[in-house]
């Protein structure tokens, strides 16, 4: 049963990108998870509340690390106008994936389109709420640092998280979408 699964999970032909994209999805799953149960005073402290900050603090530190691992290597494999054709006003991928959407297909991952596209997005997303986290831990943890300034950082990590969590959320849904349509399709004659 795992080789099946195996089988139709994506980016079977780099086992290092498969890896570190479910490496990431855990890392951040748990960011999710324990993120309710942060205090900033608890930093100090040694209690539950702040054992599961500094697990969060390192965790988020080495998901940002893992995260720019996983940019460069994208970059380095695709190359930019792959995830970021949109940047340069180069819709005709997206445009191409919604018309076969529109004729109830679900379109193939290729340069410019939707699929490489979010994944560009989330990619970036991921990074922008890491350092903003990284950020505000580096405000607080010096003594001169404008405290307005670091609950400003704060605010900012704390409303772009709504950003990343519905991207993980959509984009494990269409993952697993994804990956019974692989199934069902290698089941049939």
């Amino acid at each position: 049963m795992a080789n099946r699964i195996l089988d139709v999970l994506p980016h079977q032909d780099s086992r290092f990108f498969r890896y570190l994209h479910m490496l990431i999805a855990f890392l951040i799953l748990a960011q999710i998870i324990n993120s309710n149960l942060t205090h900033r005073k608890a930093l100090g402290q040694f209690s539950l509340a702040g054992i599961v900050t500094w697990l969060h603090i390192i965790s988020g530190f080495a998901t940002l690390m893992l995260g720019i691992i996983m940019l460069c290597w994208m970059l380095s494999q695709r190359g930019f106008r792959y995830y970021f054709s949109w940047l340069c006003l180069d819709f005709r991928g997206i445009r191409q994936d919604l018309r076969t959407l529109f004729s109830l297909r679900l379109p193939d991952a290729h340069p410019g389109g939707i699929a490489a596209s979010v994944q560009g997005l989330g990619v970036v997303s991921l990074h922008a709420v890491a350092v903003c986290g990284g950020l505000w831990f580096v405000l607080i943890t010096f003594d001169g640092a404008n405290a307005s300034l670091a609950h400003q950082v704060l605010h900012l990590h704390k409303s772009l998280t709504l950003y990343i969590e519905t991207y993980f959320w959509a984009h494990a849904a269409m993952g697993i979408l994804h990956m019974f349509l692989t199934f069902r399709s290698q089941q049939q004659p």
